[in-house]
C-alpha cells in the first residue's frame, strides 16, 4: 500500500465515530419453525479496507457482500438465515461491524441489537406433587402442572387414569384430591394449551401411602385349631407378616399361612394353626411396605362363651 492510499484510509477512521449500523427487520415476531432472515448493513467509507461484520450468536452461517449505493458509496451486507425455534424467544441478536486498517492497528467497532419473539406451544409439561413423599390414606394430596409457553399456557385440564378408564377430573394449574384405597392404582397427566397447541405432561403414579391394617380382623377357635385373618392395603403393595408371642410364623405342618391380592393396593393373610387345649397364644399381624408398617394384635377367643378377648391396633 502506497503512503498516500494509508493516509486516505487513516483519515477515513479517524474523521468521526464508526457509521451506524442498519439492521432489517427492526422487530422479530415469529412462529416456531418459521425461517428468519435479518440483514445488516455498514457504511465502508474506505472501499479497500471494509468493515468486518459479525454476528452474536451466529446461529447459522451468514453471508457477506460488498455493494454500491445509487450514490455510489459503498457499503458491506451480512444476511444471517436460521430456523426460529422456542430456544430463541427472547434471545438478543447483535451484529457488530469492526473498522481497522490492517493487523495490530487501532480499530473502531459499531453494533445494533435486536430481541427474537418466537410464538409456541407449550412445551414439555411436567407435574409436581405437594407434599413430596409419602402421605397417609384420607390425606390430601395437590398435584402442579407447569409448561413453558409463549403466549403463556391459557388452559390446563387434568386426566385420571384407572386401567383403560379415563376421565376428566379438573382445570386451572392445580388437582387437589384426598388419597384413597383406589388411589394406588390410578394415574393422572395434565393438558396444557395455548392458542397455538397442547401438550400433554407424563402421568404420575408416586402417592405412596404406609400400610393401612384393617380393624376386621379376627381369630376364631377350635378344640383342635386358630385361624386368623388380617387385611391390608397400602402403595406400594404390602407384604404380611404373623408372630405368635414375638416370634415370627413361617410356614409348616401345624403353622400354614395363606394370602389373597387385593387389587393393586391390597393383601389379605390367613393363619391357620394346631394348639393344644390349654393354649392361648398373642397374634400379631405385622403389614410393612417401602413407605413404613402397621400392626394388629390379636387375642385369641377362649373356648368358654362369651369370654371374646378385644383386638388392639398398635
Amino acid at each position: 500500500m502506497i503512503e498516500v492510499e494509508r493516509f486516505i484510509l487513516i483519515g477515513c477512521l479517524l474523521q468521526a465515530s464508526p457509521p451506524k449500523l442498519k439492521l432489517t427487520p427492526e422487530k422479530v415476531e415469529v412462529m416456531e419453525g418459521t425461517s428468519v432472515s435479518l440483514s445488516c448493513s455498514a457504511a465502508a467509507p474506505c472501499p479497500k479496507l471494509p468493515p468486518n461484520l459479525t454476528w452474536t450468536p451466529s446461529l447459522s452461517d451468514s453471508v457477506d457482500q460488498l455493494q454500491e449505493n445509487v450514490d455510489q458509496t459503498k457499503y458491506v451486507s451480512s444476511v444471517l438465515t436460521f430456523t426460529a425455534s422456542h430456544l430463541h424467544h427472547g434471545q438478543k441478536i447483535t451484529c457488530r461491524a469492526l473498522y481497522k486498517l490492517q493487523q495490530g492497528d487501532n480499530q473502531k467497532t459499531s453494533n445494533t441489537s435486536l430481541t427474537l419473539r418466537v410464538l409456541y406451544p407449550p412445551k414439555n409439561p411436567s407435574v409436581s406433587v405437594s407434599p413430596s413423599g409419602s402421605v397417609l390414606e384420607g390425606s390430601s394430596v395437590t398435584l402442579t402442572c407447569s409448561s413453558n409457553a409463549n403466549p403463556p399456557v391459557q388452559h390446563y385440564t387434568w386426566y385420571k387414569v384407572n386401567g383403560r378408564e379415563m376421565n376428566t377430573v379438573g382445570t386451572g394449574q392445580n388437582l387437589t384430591f384426598n388419597v384413597t384405597e383406589s388411589s394406588g392404582s390410578e394415574q393422572h397427566y395434565c393438558e396444557a394449551q395455548n392458542q397455538h397447541g397442547k401438550e400433554n405432561s407424563p402421568t404420575v403414579q408416586d402417592i405412596k401411602y404406609m400400610p393401612q391394617i384393617s380393624d376386621s380382623g379376627s381369630c376364631s377357635r377350635t378344640a383342635a385349631e386358630i385361624s386368623c385373618s388380617c387385611e391390608s392395603r397400602g402403595n406400594p403393595s404390602p407384604s404380611m407378616e404373623w408372630r405368635v408371642s414375638g416370634l415370627r410364623v413361617t410356614n409348616s405342618t401345624d403353622r400354614v399361612i395363606s394370602e389373597e391380592q387385593l387389587g393393586n393396593t391390597g393383601l389379605r393373610s390367613s393363619l391357620t394353626m394346631r394348639h393344644s387345649q390349654g393354649d392361648t397364644p398373642t397374634l400379631l399381624c405385622l403389614s410393612t411396605n417401602t413407605v413404613g408398617s402397621s400392626s394388629l394384635r390379636l387375642l385369641v377367643p377362649s373356648l368358654h362363651p362369651g369370654k371374646w378377648a378385644h383386638i388392639t391396633l398398635l
